[in-house]
């Protein structure tokens, strides 16, 4: 692979992470970044933690550089973040006033592209491609020379802004950062190779799953194709409450999801919506509580979680808004 700039020599330059730990304690690895900007030199980085500290440390020291590079924003350009960063929500953005989607779009967060995956076949053992969670929204430069080192592990990707590659084991029971050197970068290191095979182990296994799905979509001999099933009186009323929630009349929204509830109070969905819907009327204690009950049920339920944040808001709870927020984060990017 080129991961050069045609008019720069790039020579490797060791960056040395103060050190921190104790000998006895200490996780000593490198680690090599790759800047946007081709004018600057890759560089392969030595990076010392403690074995208690090690999953997280780096992560965290990523998090600072990305959050530093981005520099000082005008107020147009963090409405400009939010807005990019609301629309990239999609639905679950309902609910989020303005403070806690200024304090969601304010979070630094990494986002892990698994070039090689660990699985059994690689030893548990993954490359991964640390970048910056919000890239597209701050609009970050193209970084041809990651796209590069991407492409040739078989992943077509545009990457953009600053980016940082690593090496760690990860069996579920065990967790150990290991060395990518600048060695590392070459088109024939092993891992590239593996990181092909993998890829085309996927997509031969989506091939064959895609196939059996068409044939289970076929009619069977003699038989009907298969209507869709008749959907229950609570489904009915739930979809007639979206329906009134589309058209802005809350109230009727409110009458139809506590019909559909009152069929059938397991309905996740029906609970969700008409705790969004009493978002929309003001009533906060009310949207609370049924966001409660769907976590009950569904903990990891990122809605719910929104939607009882922004309730909490409401309602001056502040340190219980936080809390369902860091949750969110938590479930939404994964941060390896």
């Amino acid at each position: 692979m080129n991961c050069q700039d045609p008019a720069t020599s790039i020579v490797a330059s060791a960056a040395q992470e103060p050190a921190m730990a104790s000998e006895d304690d200490s996780v000593v690895f490198k680690y090599v970044y790759i800047p946007a900007e081709t004018f600057q030199q890759i560089e392969e980085r030595t990076f010392t933690t403690t074995k208690s500290d090690e999953v997280m440390s780096f992560i965290n020291a990523l998090k600072r550089h990305f959050k530093q590079a981005e520099g000082h924003k005008s107020e147009a350009q963090q409405q400009a973040v939010q807005a990019a960063f609301k629309a990239q929500m999609g639905d679950k953005a309902a609910g989020v006033n303005d403070d806690l989607l200024k304090m969601l779009s304010g979070t630094q967060m990494v986002e892990p592209i698994a070039l090689l995956a660990n699985s059994p076949e690689t030893g548990f053992v993954g490359v991964y491609m640390y970048c910056d969670d919000q890239a597209s929204i701050k609009q970050l430069p193209h970084n041809p020379r990651a796209t590069a080192i991407a492409a040739a592990a078989g992943m077509h990707i545009q990457v953009n802004g600053d980016v940082f590659l690593g090496r760690y084991m990860d069996n579920e029971e065990d967790f150990q950062r290991m060395d990518f050197t600048m060695a590392d970068l070459s088109s024939s290191a092993p891992w590239v190779t593996e990181a092909q095979q993998q890829i085309a182990r996927r997509s031969g296994r989506s091939g064959d799953a895609q196939a059996l799905l068409q044939r289970l979509q076929q009619p069977t001999a003699g038989g009907s194709s298969g209507s869709k099933a008749a959907a229950s009186p609570a489904d009915a009323a739930k979809a007639r409450g979206n329906d009134a929630f589309a058209k802005g009349d809350w109230q009727a929204a409110l009458e139809q999801f506590t019909a559909a509830l009152k069929m059938q109070p397991a309905n996740v969905a029906a609970r969700n919506n008409r705790a969004l819907t009493y978002l929309k009327l003001k009533k906060f204690n009310e949207a609370a509580a049924d966001c409660s009950s769907v976590l009950q049920v569904d903990s990891s339920n990122v809605k719910a979680l929104l939607r009882r944040a922004a309730a909490y808001q409401e309602l001056g709870q502040q340190q219980q808004a936080l809390e369902d927020l860091r949750q969110v984060l938590q479930l939404q990017p994964q941060n390896a």
